[in-house]
């Protein structure tokens, strides 16, 4: 919106009459310092958002590493259950074959012990009654005994085998449980790292439009900040090219106001000076007054504190009114002024025009009441025709300060006769006047 008023504007300025109203860049300037405050608001929160962009992506690659970590275990928990697996099945199988083994032999020695119940003793006696050799019925019987209790132990061995067997398949059970238990315990902390990073990524993806968005308002305000620049520009190179038109044209006219003064006054030197030589009285004053000046700028405190010679060209008058006598015109008493008459209702406030110390304070002969200030450098400020003074001798004045108030001249003209003088020459006040 804000663009389209902007080309709007621009457009209209372009074809707008010469009048003074659309060569104000105060509103364009406003307009300006709009765009550039909302380029900066913009400016701050496309890195805020960058800020919390970069601390999601931290947080993303931080979740990979801990899903890959998360894999990682999940894998070695698989291939630990796989083995422990595995030695179960081997360990379930031998178990197996040790319990066939045990009831293999435990049948056989219950064959034989059964078989020994039957018959008592009569085998071995039978063995001995019947051996044609005593020795060798010894050596059989002990024989017996042996392979009898080899037997015996061959059972408790693979009982212990067994035991030991299913301890170690109950070990392997527990482990594989637990090991269950962790794998179950990594799935849930996987799925949660999944869960973690999808949002991160749907907050990253978000702010990455955000920022995108606020990108392409930023290049179209800084676009709006450039048109409106430009438009400033061009207003016040118009404003600037008038400016020096005008000055150019009122130093024209002031030239011309003052060369036809000058021959004027020549005119008048020459008539008075022939009038003089003739014997008689002078013609009448045929010169026509220049045009009074309103002033309207008055000095102040802006200029304290500073050389008195800096001032040349930016000096503000000390009083307000109308200049109605100017440095070199004619005075009605047929001398010229040697500073300058500004005329002003009496009573108004007279203010130094800048930094110095009271030299004179009193009644001056053919000026009435008069200050006069000296500033250093030779330079002395004359303000006279004054109805109050306010200040004495050696009081030091500051720029602004009040001097007295205006009242007449001796030559009864109301307000207030200034000069400024430097090396006790009187120059021309207008020409340090801004």
């Amino acid at each position: 919106m804000k663009r389209l008023a902007l080309i709007a504007l621009m457009a209209g300025t372009a074809h707008a009459a010469p009048a003074s109203s659309s060569l104000n860049p105060a509103p364009h300037q406003n307009d300006l310092q709009s765009v550039r405050k909302e380029i900066d608001s913009v400016k701050k929160d496309i890195a805020e958002k960058e800020a919390v962009k970069k601390q999601a992506q931290s947080a993303i690659a931080a979740s990979e590493a801990a899903l890959a970590a998360t894999r990682q275990a999940l894998a070695a928990l698989g291939r630990q259950q796989g083995q422990s697996a595995e030695r179960l099945a081997e360990l379930s199988a031998a178990l197996e074959a040790n319990q066939t083994q045990v009831k293999g032999v435990q049948a056989r020695v219950a064959r034989m012990l059964a078989e020994s119940y039957k018959r008592g003793q009569h085998d071995a006696m039978r063995l001995m009654l019947n051996a044609s050799d005593p020795n060798q019925a010894g050596r059989d019987l002990t024989y017996y005994r042996h392979i009898a209790a080899a037997q015996q132990r061959l059972i408790a061995d693979l009982s212990a085998r067994q035991a030991e067997l299913a301890r170690m398949a109950d070990e392997l059970k527990r482990q594989l449980g637990q090991l269950g238990l962790m794998a179950d315990a990594k799935a849930r902390e996987k799925r949660q790292l999944e869960l973690s990073k999808a949002s991160r990524e749907e907050t990253v993806s978000a702010l990455s439009g955000q920022i995108e968005n606020q990108h392409s308002r930023l290049a179209r305000l800084k676009e709006d900040e450039r048109q409106l620049s430009a438009l400033i520009a061009r207003i016040n190179r118009e404003i600037e090219a008038r400016r020096i038109a005008a000055a150019k044209k009122a130093a024209e006219e002031k030239k011309a106001r003052e060369l036809a003064r000058r021959q004027a006054d020549e005119k008048r030197r020459q008539e008075v000076a022939a009038a003089q030589k003739a014997g008689k009285a002078p013609p009448p004053d045929t010169r026509r007054p220049a045009a009074a000046e309103p002033v309207d700028t008055v000095a102040d405190a802006s200029a304290s504190g500073r050389a008195f010679r800096s001032l040349q060209g930016r000096m503000k008058l000390p009083v307000a009114g109308t200049l109605a006598g100017r440095f070199g015109g004619a005075r009605g008493e047929g001398t010229t002024w040697k500073g300058v008459y500004i005329q002003s209702a009496p009573g108004q406030p007279v203010r130094a025009v800048a930094d110095g110390r009271v030299v004179y304070a009193d009644a001056l002969r053919g000026y009435g009441n008069a200050i006069i200030l000296d500033h250093g450098g030779n330079y002395l400020t004359i303000y006279t025709g004054l109805s109050a003074i306010v200040r004495g001798v050696g009081q030091e004045i500051r720029a602004g300060d009040a001097l007295g108030t205006t009242g007449t001249l001796d030559s009864g003209e109301t307000g207030l006769y200034f000069e400024i003088r430097h090396m006790g020459r009187p120059v021309n006040p207008m020409s340090w006047a801004r």
